[in-house]
């Protein structure tokens, strides 16, 4: 029997040549360097198979599409404003992360804050609506059972539910919640991460009510929901919140009211404007519950905008408007007779923006008048970034402050 050797002799014994000894050690090391790729493949298909059945690859996945979608706006051209969309009248107007998002009948279209359109759909709904994050947007049929979610380019997915869809909302990282109609209870709430794979169900009873608002956290953590019911023949507003990772819901309170608008101050707190109060809601610990509260004394609500700073409200009395400034405690800032408007806008620094039927009026935290702006037709909304971008007819322009443009002519 012929022994094994090693190192630099034949099998007779003989010393081996310096070639034949460099052959072989190259075939050992391609031998090697075999087993290790091997061995990285089977590393590299377990983590995939363990990311697929975590959802981790469908996150991941979903997290690089939107970096493309930043880096397309940030490198794309410019266009500049003003810019003719080709929405007459919009419905709804949502900003997103270096974007917006405009809605006009059955028609969608999404812009770079830098007057470059990104994206243009033509949904065919009967009764579309849209719900908005930061860099993603669900697009819907309220008499149907479709949906899109798009992101600022392109679409993402389109799913069709088993009954028809009455509300949506979107979270900034990525979540969609759809509530629909269901044959087991009075409302059916799905939850789906940011790859469209179901997360959680709630089938909320007739004592839990219908959602009519829903809002997800500034972290996207949970998810809030007014619900409404029938109780003795008067309409009774629940309001929920839902943690998305796990628990129950947990009710904040009731209102025997409507919600007529809901919005995040803070991963802590929530706002909920009723028929005739604004109420806050501290969502967090033993202390969740109704934390303050502002009366609008009488009049109706017309127009709310939040920021991180607090809320700006436009109230109706008849014949006169009353604009309000709110902290982040509901604390007046401000509150004062202002010019009939549509909308009320908060501006991120302080003060707040009008819309009037033929202007933009800009004023300071103190209600103090600072400039107007003309315009040839009625304004239907207003971004504030670097610029000021106002939707009128189907034109998107620029508003120029009166003291940007006299201190650029110096």
């Amino acid at each position: 029997m012929s022994k094994i050797r090693r190192g630099g002799h034949s099998a007779e014994g003989e010393p081996l040549s310096a070639g034949r000894v460099e052959y072989l050690e190259a075939a050992r090391a391609r031998v090697r360097t075999r087993r290790i790729r091997r061995t990285v493949v089977i590393v590299a298909v377990l983590t995939i198979l363990v990311l697929f059945a975590t959802g981790a690859v469908g996150s991941s996945i979903a997290r690089a599409k939107d970096l493309v979608d930043t880096a397309v706006i940030a490198l794309a051209p410019a266009a500049g404003w003003p810019q003719q969309t080709g929405i007459t009248d919009p419905d709804a107007v949502a900003q997103m992360s270096g974007s917006f998002v405009e809605m006009g009948g059955d028609s969608c279209v999404v812009y770079s804050l830098g007057g470059t359109r990104l994206n243009s759909i033509q949904s065919g709904y009967a009764r579309p609506a849209i719900a908005a994050g930061k860099t993603r947007f669900v697009l819907y049929n309220r008499s149907g059972n479709e949906l899109r979610v798009e992101s600022r380019t392109q679409n993402l997915y389109t799913k069709t539910m088993d009954s028809t869809i009455s509300l949506c909302a979107v979270a900034d990282a990525g979540q969609v919640a759809v509530v629909t109609d269901s044959t087991d209870s009075v409302a059916k709430l799905t939850v789906y991460n940011s790859s469209m794979q179901q997360q959680l169900v709630w089938n909320l009873t007739s004592e839990q009510g219908t959602p009519l608002r829903m809002a997800f956290a500034p972290d996207s953590h949970r998810l809030a929901v007014a619900a409404v019911s029938a109780v003795g023949g008067q309409l009774t507003t629940n309001l929920y919140v839902l943690p998305l990772s796990q628990g129950d819901p947990v009710c904040l309170g009731s209102e025997n009211s409507v919600p007529q608008w809901m919005g995040w101050m803070s991963n802590g707190f929530l706002l909920v404007l009723y028929e005739n109060r604004a109420v806050l809601y501290n969502t967090s610990g033993g202390s969740a519950g109704e934390r303050a509260s502002y009366d609008f004394g009488g009049g109706t609500l017309v127009s709310v905008s939040n920021t991180s700073n607090g809320a700006a409200l436009l109230l109706s009395n008849g014949q006169t408007s009353t604009a309000v400034l709110l902290d982040g405690e509901l604390t007046v800032g401000y509150s004062g007779s202002v010019l009939s408007a549509s909308q009320i806008i908060r501006a991120k620094n302080d003060g707040f923006y009008l819309l009037t039927d033929s202007t933009v009026e800009r004023f300071n935290s103190v209600g103090e008048f600072q400039w107007s702006q003309p315009l040839s037709a009625r304004p239907r909304a207003l971004i504030e970034g670097r610029q000021i971008m106002v939707f009128t007819g189907n034109t998107v322009q620029v508003v120029t402050p009166p003291e940007q443009t006299a201190s650029s002519g110096q």
